[in-house]
C-alpha cells in the first residue's frame, strides 16, 4: 500500500462511518417513541466516536508522513468503536 493510499482508505471508512450515524438517525426518525428511547443512547455515542475520529482524521492531515501509523493506528481503533456501536443499535432497527 503506498503512502498516498492510507489517507484515501481513511477518508472512505471515515464517510462510511458517517453514513452509519445517518442510518441510525433515520431509523429514529422513522421509529415509535419506543424505538427512539431504545436508539438514542446508540446514537449518541456513535456520534462522540465519529467526532473523536474527525478530529484524529484533521490531525492526520495536517501530520507528517512520519505520525501518519500513530493516527492512522488511532482512526482505526475509533472505527472499530463506531461498527460495535452500530451493531448495538441495529439490533434495535425494526425488521426489513
Amino acid at each position: 500500500m503506498t503512502d498516498k493510499s492510507i489517507p484515501q482508505r481513511l477518508q472512505e471508512e471515515l464517510t462510511n462511518l458517517q453514513s452509519v450515524v445517518d442510518e441510525v438517525k433515520l431509523q429514529m426518525h422513522l421509529g415509535t417513541k419506543e424505538l427512539q428511547d431504545k436508539l438514542q443512547p446508540h446514537l449518541e455515542e456513535l456520534e462522540q466516536e465519529l467526532s473523536q475520529a474527525k478530529e484524529k482524521w484533521e490531525a492526520f492531515e495536517s501530520s507528517s508522513e512520519s505520525a501518519w501509523e500513530d493516527i492512522q493506528t488511532g482512526l482505526r481503533k475509533s472505527f472499530k468503536s463506531m461498527e460495535q456501536a452500530f451493531e448495538r443499535a441495529k439490533q434495535h432497527f425494526p425488521p426489513k
